[in-house]
């Protein structure tokens, strides 16, 4: 059996990192936790998406990274 990073067969695609689209979210300063929670728990449910990186500004902003996934269909014709 061909050992796929080292001898890969030919012709074949391998996928070894998973794709991901990615969205920024600004949230003011004056944004509560409760709401800022919220918002983010809705898009995590409605909309697939995980949370990648939370940032707090000195400002007291809040700049939240979101990503999913990105899932590619294949054809089978």
């Amino acid at each position: 059996m061909p050992d796929r990073l080292n001898d890969p067969v030919p012709g074949a695609q391998y996928s070894l990192m998973a794709e991901y689209s990615y969205l920024v979210l600004y949230l003011p300063r004056g944004t509560s936790r409760d709401a800022a929670r919220r918002i983010l728990t809705d898009h995590a449910e409605y909309g697939d998406w995980e949370l990648a990186r939370l940032r707090l500004n000195a400002d007291g902003s809040r700049q939240a990274t979101l990503r999913r996934q990105v899932i590619r269909s294949v054809r089978t014709l």
